[in-house]
């Protein structure tokens, strides 16, 4: 009987093994799409640095707002970018439990949903501008131009945080979380599941 609880508990602990190897390669995936969409978002603020720039430094009216918060808005972009590429890169898969791993791909992906969320009041802000615009005339340029790079900004990042969080949310199917915790009694083996 010992025999049979001793085979048991080998092939549990190797079967462990193999899926904690599994998870890290799914988590590892999941980064790497992650560093991808990270260095997406900021070549996509550098290029709006560079016709922001132009566009406030060069002209009048509407299109020099339109680029100054084009400037402003992608501050903000490069930084989540540059703070999320170092995380990636500092990141020691060998350090983290499966639990662990799939609790970062989970929370990950959940805060692209948030953001695409966020994304929608960003553009209804947008549009907000574009309407009071034509109520105030000493700041209707100001306005109009800041709404039409709000507006731009929030449809760029709602099409990202969506295409992003779909695809981490595909990922998420193939992470196997071992088992738990496991009791071995004379008569029964038991076994808790994480869920």
């Amino acid at each position: 009987m010992r025999a049979k609880y001793t085979l048991l508990l080998v092939a549990l602990l190797f079967g462990l093994s193999l899926t904690a190897q599994g998870n890290t390669e799914v988590f590892k995936t999941s980064s790497d799409i992650n560093r991808t969409g990270m260095m997406f978002l900021g070549g996509w603020a550098l290029a709006n640095f560079a016709y922001g720039g132009y566009e406030w430094g060069t002209n009048s009216g509407s299109r020099k707002y339109f680029g100054q918060m084009n400037v402003m808005w992608n501050i903000v972009n490069v930084s989540i970018a540059g703070f999320a590429l170092y995380q990636n890169y500092t990141t020691d898969f060998s350090l983290l439990t499966p639990e662990a791993m799939h609790s970062k791909h989970n929370q990950t992906t959940n805060l692209y949903l948030i953001n695409a969320g966020l994304d929608i009041l960003y553009a209804a802000g947008g549009w907000y501008m574009i309407h009071a615009a034509s109520k105030r005339n000493k700041y209707s340029d100001l306005l109009k131009g800041y709404g039409n790079s709000v507006i731009l900004q929030a449809s760029f990042l709602f099409a990202f945080d969506m295409i992003m969080f779909f695809t981490q949310k595909n990922i998420s199917p193939n992470f196997n979380i071992p088992l738990h915790s496991f009791a071995v009694s004379p008569n029964e083996l038991t076994f808790i599941l994480t869920s």
